[in-house]
């Protein structure tokens, strides 16, 4: 393993250098960062915005529809308290009718359609009405804000090859992976920016290092691109075996910065890998391209995790790391 990282820049990125045990990842492969804050009560940590803008679109839109349930259920309960004979045309002496009917009108009076069959005679359901139809447009109002943030919201699609791998690179070896984006927009101006998290045996704290890429940057995310760490005599990672790998409990944070053409905004995309994700003497296979109509190119980025096991450098064998 090598000790004599001084030429390895320093990147600290807020995760400070304290060993945490268990191996635990700081970075999940989706990009959200693994780290849960505790020490402060439910309404100081909860976000109600962030929660409603970053969870799934199944959850989103089932909450919805759970939410629209239980809100009328909720208001026909209270009608159904103050009366049914409150309201003309229900069925009084059929209770089960009588909520249905109701429940019906509450949804009416809530998003304020207002048919007009079911309709409230006395003041006191009248004015839970009122009420109810000025919850309805504020409910409607923050749904629809959110609904347009969600799709508003710029951001970077992209794919990750699943394992980052050791292959030949230039007469050594480099530690690489694969990146793709899956959608129809283009990311332009992409930079690339990896760190690797280690733990140093001697003082038994984290260090987090930068690595040196052979581009860090790109132009245009059209096809694919295959970032590229040279693992020469400077890399903090030179010598080092799968096992010397995870007696380290190394994890590669990737950060990728771009522009979203679409939104003319700056997006942002991260995930990282650990030790058992990285495998050594292998080789990206090549993206399937061919000719198009209207003159365009057709790429398959269904190969982007594929590879094929090739033979490492002499010189990296002799170092043991295979």
């Amino acid at each position: 393993m090598k000790k004599d990282t001084v030429n390895a820049k320093s990147n600290e990125l807020g995760f400070g250098s304290k060993n945490v045990s268990g191996r635990n990842r700081f970075l999940n492969k989706n990009g959200k960062i693994n780290i849960r804050r505790k020490g402060k009560n439910f309404m100081e940590s909860f976000d109600v915005y962030h929660t409603l803008i970053n969870m799934s679109w199944i959850k989103f839109l089932l909450l919805i529809v759970a939410s629209y349930i239980v809100v009328n259920i909720i208001f026909a309960g209270v009608y159904y308290y103050l009366g049914a004979k409150s309201f003309g045309n229900i069925e009084v002496s059929d209770p089960v009718k009588s909520f249905e009917d109701l429940f019906f009108f509450s949804a009416q009076t809530l998003t304020t359609v207002g048919y007009g069959y079911v309709y409230p005679k006395t003041a006191a359901v009248s004015s839970v009405a009122a009420v109810e139809s000025l919850i309805g447009l504020l409910i409607f109002a923050i749904a629809t804000g959110v609904l347009y943030g969600r799709f508003s919201k710029p951001n970077a699609t992209i794919l990750y090859s699943e394992k980052m791998l050791v292959a030949p690179y230039k007469g050594i070896t480099g530690l690489m992976f694969r990146i793709a984006n899956p959608k129809r927009n283009e990311l332009i101006e992409i930079e690339a920016q990896v760190t690797v998290s280690m733990i140093n045996r001697e003082t038994n704290s984290r260090s987090f290092l930068q690595l040196p890429l052979e581009l860090s940057r790109i132009n245009f995310l059209s096809i694919n691109w295959t970032v590229v760490h040279p693992i020469d005599e400077t890399s903090p990672i030179y010598g080092m075996s799968q096992e010397d790998l995870l007696a380290a409990e190394v994890e590669f944070i990737i950060m990728i910065k771009a522009m979203n053409d679409t939104y003319s905004q700056t997006v942002y995309s991260r995930s990282s890998y650990v030790a058992d994700e990285i495998v050594f003497g292998a080789r990206f296979k090549s993206f399937d391209i061919k000719p198009g109509n209207k003159g365009r190119t057709i790429v398959d980025i269904t190969a982007l995790s594929e590879y094929d096991t090739v033979e490492l450098p002499v010189e990296r064998v002799a170092a043991g790391s295979v």
